[in-house]
């Protein structure tokens, strides 16, 4: 009778560990999740994610009017994309903070995404975090399938030209469009292409490139990388630099590219 007992313990404490374990996920276990499981993203280690980018934010810009936030947050694991309203939550996301957060898995054209968020918590703040991985353009588009090192997180393309598909070199005079999807390519001096996105439909840092002078030369470019159907891996940029410096052009940035083809797709 007392081994019975004991057993039974032993059975219904290790389903309660499992169900706890299942609740303290890290980014490279919510990974193997598939779409539409409820997570929770805290890291079982108790490294908690910390946010490293805010790539929208509910507000006015470019004349569009944003309502969801997406920022991304990464712990030694991997990274993951919230995109939600956050409505009700009490929560303004900042760059630096640690968070446990809860919410569905839901991956968007190979961008690893929390949706529906139900709780967040601020662990703390003014954390540091690392700094966006360079890649080059060959790394990036290797593949149809994102790695788990690209997916979700900042990326870099250093010392690259904006191109579009039928001339040599985006022109010298125009502005960004106001508030649209742009498609240009960047090229490397070896002449590998990579397209580069600018999705103002659904990012508000996208579509504070609106109405900006193009640049011209040599950039860096930092964003994220996302993939769909049966196209080549892009990128959506987050920020551009002209070579060697000046000016970084982003969120209220000085100057960026021309809008030249327009594709609408916006995340629902």
């Amino acid at each position: 009778m007392k081994s019975h007992i004991f057993l039974t313990s032993s059975i219904v404490f290790a389903a309660v560990l499992l169900a706890s374990n299942a609740l303290a996920d890290d980014a490279a276990t919510i990974f193997g999740d598939s779409s539409g499981t409820g997570v929770t993203y805290d890291n079982a280690s108790g490294a908690f994610p910390v946010v490293t980018a805010i790539l929208s934010q509910p507000g006015t810009v470019d004349g569009y009017t944003y309502t969801t936030w997406s920022f991304l947050a990464a712990d030694s694991s991997g990274s993951l994309d919230i995109y939600s309203t956050l409505s009700g939550l009490s929560y303004t996301p900042t760059v630096g903070d640690a968070i446990s957060i809860s919410g569905t898995y839901s991956p968007y054209h190979q961008i690893p995404e929390l949706g529906t968020i139900t709780s967040v918590s601020l662990e703390s703040s003014g954390n540091t975090f690392a700094a966006p991985l360079t890649y080059t353009i060959p790394q990036l588009t290797a593949s149809t399938t994102i790695p788990q090192s690209q997916a979700g997180q900042l990326v870099t393309l250093d010392n690259v030209s904006l191109y579009t598909d039928s001339a040599a070199t985006i022109p010298v005079s125009g502005n960004f469009a106001t508030h649209a999807n742009v498609t240009l390519y960047a090229k490397d001096a070896d002449g590998n292409i990579m397209e580069i996105y600018d999705w103002a439909s659904s990012y508000s840092t996208a579509g504070a490139f609106g109405g900006t002078p193009e640049p011209t030369g040599l950039v860096d470019i930092t964003g994220f990388v996302s993939q769909s159907g049966t196209f080549p891996v892009e990128m959506t940029p987050f920020s551009i630099t002209a070579v060697p410096e000046p000016t970084t052009l982003g969120l209220g940035g000085a100057g960026t590219l021309l809008a030249l083809i327009f594709r609408l797709r916006k995340k629902v």
